[in-house]
């Protein structure tokens, strides 16, 4: 009978601990709940938190998305400079078709840097009007249109015509990319990026000559539509590639939502942060913990119309920004005028000195000097002979190697210009450059005159770290008229480079190469005089003007 009792108690206190632990464990899910809950509460009071656009911007992170925004700005920077220096490369093996003399060659040498600075102004403000992608897309695809029908040319004037209009569709994404660049990164790594971005420029060096070297030397020909077709002509097309790619790219990309922010408010531009959000942290846009942009007005670009573009773009011409504006534009005139002048030359400055029968160590000056002369007695005696226009291989493989250098320059600039500073790193390139281009005029070796050529027109990578210095001196609504007049002035220095040596070279060849390197190296002591971005910023955000 008590065995009965105790068992029947036992039976009561495991029912009684079995409601006790059921009791507990829905306690901890009733906790679990509500911690949850507050969570979810606290992530929700966050996202109505008001940030303004800079946190908000850093929210959205670095990865995936910015990592393809610096590819496609790398392929438009590429097919900038493949359309500007890619006829150095035709004209030796167009010369008999279209019966190019050595005027010719420079007029067809500047004619797409002439197109480029004659529309500068025009894109600046579509740009700041309509939307850096905007401008870009359209004006890359038509780029590739008038490049490819130049390729069809039947006379010189042709040729120079079309690849004017060339360059003004590609003056669209000269300086424009800076800024859409600039925009889609924060101001810790804007510098860096477009010092990476512009190491793509450097692979046009050895691409080109690459592509060159594939097709130019070719004998092959074909009729198309009853228009025969030789290997130089195609090279014009190889080069369109990687705009087309780019244009690809930017149909998938939103605006700057910098861009947006100045032009369309802060609700405009948080979806597109949302989009760079969800890209790089691989989640949702609706994840993107920011509910509302906190930032000043809008700028005036859209809606003062042309007359409002034209009254912020004297800005730039007024203190505190004129003296930027002074530096900066002397400054890509000078890296420009060097390396863009100097290197549409270099091909055939190479091809004469391969193809130089002097057994005597003379100078590259002398070489083209003996060129001048002997082209000068065939003209005289043109009736006897038939036109040959061959370049020697070894040309590309040199250019190649030039491509080479420009590439390690670069991708140094992208390592150092955070640790050594844009402006020492700038004013370093470019006095070894300039010393470099002197030295090349005046060295008897064909090998150091050669390796001193490739060491000064290293100078066009100082072109990625203006951008760098002065992008951020400048409001969102003048930055891209403000890059576009900086890169036509610095192609004005391209086109009086190639002019001036091309009038010069044959007379006055060491005179030529002396100025270009002392004015480059002398130009650097300007950067003295650069004044502190944030006290520019400051007084012109008080004029109302926002970053």
């Amino acid at each position: 009978m008590s065995y009965e009792i105790e068992n029947s108690s036992s039976e009561r206190s495991l029912e009684r601990l079995s409601e006790v632990r059921t009791f507990i464990e829905a306690s901890k899910r009733s906790v679990d709940k509500v911690d949850e809950m507050q969570a979810e509460a606290e992530r929700n009071l966050e996202k109505l938190n008001e940030v303004v656009f800079e946190d908000a911007f850093e929210i959205t992170g670095h990865g995936k998305f910015n990592y393809l925004v610096l590819l496609t700005c790398g392929l438009i920077m590429l097919n900038v400079s493949m359309e500007s220096v890619g006829m150095s490369y035709v004209i030796t093996a167009a010369e008999c078709d279209l019966g190019l003399t050595s005027e010719h060659k420079g007029l067809v040498n500047a004619a797409a840097f002439i197109g480029i600075i004659s529309t500068s102004f025009l894109w600046g403000y579509l740009g700041d009007r309509y939307g850096r992608r905007a401008v870009m897309l359209p004006a890359m695809v038509l780029s590739a249109v008038f490049s490819i029908a130049s390729s069809f040319s039947t006379n010189v004037w042709m040729l120079l015509i079309l690849r004017f209009f060339t360059g003004c569709l590609v003056s669209a994404s000269s300086a424009t990319v800076y800024a859409y660049l600039g925009e889609m990164h924060t101001s810790s790594r804007r510098a860096a990026a477009i010092a990476w971005s512009s190491a793509f420029i450097s692979f046009s060096f050895m691409i080109l000559p690459g592509l060159a070297w594939l097709i130019i030397p070719g004998k092959w020909s074909f009729l198309m539509g009853g228009f025969k077709m030789v290997p130089w002509r195609i090279f014009i097309w190889s080069w369109c590639a990687p705009g087309l790619v780019a244009a690809l790219a930017l149909l998938w990309l939103p605006e700057s939502p910098r861009f947006i922010l100045a032009t369309s408010g802060p609700d405009k531009a948080l979806p597109v942060l949302a989009r760079m959000y969800a890209c790089n942290k691989n989640s949702r846009e609706s994840n993107f913990p920011v509910e509302k942009i906190v930032t000043g007005t809008l700028d005036t670009t859209k809606s003062g119309g042309f007359v409002g573009a034209i009254k912020n773009f004297s800005l730039l011409f007024r203190p505190p920004l004129l003296r930027c504006v002074f530096i900066s534009h002397t400054l890509m005139f000078a890296v420009f005028m060097l390396s863009s002048g100097l290197y549409v030359w270099v091909p055939d400055i190479l091809n004469s000195m391969l193809r130089s029968t002097s057994e005597e160590s003379i100078t590259i000056c002398q070489i083209i000097h003996e060129k001048f002369q002997a082209a000068k007695n065939s003209t005289l005696n043109a009736s006897k002979q038939t036109c040959q226009s061959e370049v020697a291989v070894q040309v590309f493989p040199i250019s190649m190697g030039m491509g080479a250098v420009f590439a390690v320059t670069y991708l140094a600039i992208g390592v150092f210009i955070g640790r050594v500073g844009r402006k020492t790193l700038y004013s370093t390139i470019m006095v070894v450059c300039g010393l470099a281009t002197v030295g090349a005029a005046f060295v008897p070796q064909g090998g150091a005159a050669t390796a001193l050529l490739i060491i000064s027109l290293c100078s066009g990578c100082a072109a990625s770290i203006l951008p760098a210095i002065a992008v951020d001196v400048f409001p969102t609504c003048l930055r891209a008229m403000a890059m576009c007049v900086m890169y036509m002035v610095g192609r004005t220095g391209a086109a009086v480079g190639s002019n001036l040596l091309g009038a010069t070279l044959d007379m006055h060849c060491q005179l030529a190469f002396s100025v270009f390197g002392i004015f480059s190296a002398g130009s650097t002591l300007l950067i003295v005089f650069w004044p502190k971005p944030e006290k520019i910023r400051e007084e012109m955000e008080e004029r109302g003007l926002s970053y």
